[in-house]
């Protein structure tokens, strides 16, 4: 069934990039009697109704305006033919109870995961075990589960390069955002009416974190764990929506992780849950990820305490 959600996911995102090439539209516009084809679009922050004009109407701008119309309407017809399956599919996921990330996550990921920003925006926090999950075809026990916040990753130099772009993307998607407090040149925040904060961090800050942590601890893994590339994985939330997201690769996930643990300042309360969390996600990477902890990554001190421990847990029984 995951399989099954992930492959329509990623075709419903497909044809949502590809219609957006299509727009706001095309219209004739008379003017001191003559007419003329104009390419109009809405600002996707204030709203604004842009146009510009493609010429006067000739031959050539009518196989213009008639081929825009013919390609947004196939697009269009394969938008409607996937909706009603990412429907039953949505119900199916929630009856066989592989509904697991809060809906306001999910809502914000598949937002993204059906724009462009899908190939410039990675899930790194608590909320990737989510897609863990349905990669590894286990579910870790509900009660270390996270229900605050969502980390991302973004491109460029600085985190607030990625805002306007993000807050397009939410908006367009119905998710008004506010900014939250300021973090700094290397990250950022935003908050969503439901008060859900998204902290936007760049590859330079996690670099910096990593350079920080190596000055006092010794081995590798850290770093190893920095340089690994994304993978492409599946999110589904508890109203049985998926959507496409972009994840640390688990191990590499594992090792930060703990690397955050130790160079954050959080309460009592959060470390014991974060600490649970990063434990039993890491048990089930080395379980049964196809590629489990190296010896020369096991020797990582803080992941070999969060190994050490109880045997993972079984899947539920349905």
């Amino acid at each position: 069934m995951v399989e099954t959600m992930r492959s329509t996911v990623s075709d419903y995102g497909d044809v949502l990039r590809s219609r957006d090439a299509y727009a706001g539209g095309m219209q004739w516009l008379t003017v001191k009697g003559r007419e003329y084809l104009t390419r109009y679009r809405y600002d996707p922050v204030s709203g604004d109704k842009k146009a510009v004009s493609l010429g006067r109407r000739t031959p050539e701008t009518e196989k213009i305006h008639d081929a825009f119309m013919k390609e947004r309407a196939e697009l269009d017809g394969r938008i409607a033919q996937l909706r009603p399956a990412m429907a039953e599919q949505a119900r199916m996921a929630k009856a066989l109870r592989l509904s697991r990330a809060p809906s306001e996550v999910g809502g914000v990921l598949r937002a993204i995961g059906t724009s462009d920003l899908i190939d410039h925006v990675t899930l790194v926090g608590e909320a990737a075990v989510y897609a863990y999950e349905n990669e590894m075809t286990s579910q870790l026990p509900r009660e270390v589960l996270p229900d605050e916040g969502l980390d991302l990753l973004v491109a460029g130099v600085r985190a607030v390069d990625s805002i306007d772009e993000l807050v397009a993307v939410l908006r367009r998607a119905k998710i008004p955002v506010r900014p939250g407090r300021a973090r700094g040149r290397d990250a950022a925040e935003l908050r969503t009416e439901e008060n859900l904060t998204i902290r936007l961090f760049t590859s330079s800050s996690i670099d910096r974190m990593v350079d920080d942590y190596e000055s006092y601890s010794a081995g590798q893994a850290p770093r190893w764990a920095a340089e690994q590339t994304p993978i492409r994985s599946v999110v589904i939330d508890r109203s049985g929506r998926a959507a496409s997201v972009s994840v640390l690769e688990p191990r590499a996930w594992a090792i930060l992780r703990c690397v955050v643990l130790d160079m954050d300042e959080m309460s009592v309360g959060r470390r014991e849950t974060s600490t649970e969390l990063i434990s039993t996600t890491a048990r089930m990477i080395q379980d049964r990820w196809p590629e489990p902890f190296s010896e020369e990554i096991y020797g990582f001190g803080p992941l070999r305490d969060a190994l050490e421990g109880e045997e993972f847990p079984p899947p539920p029984r349905l």
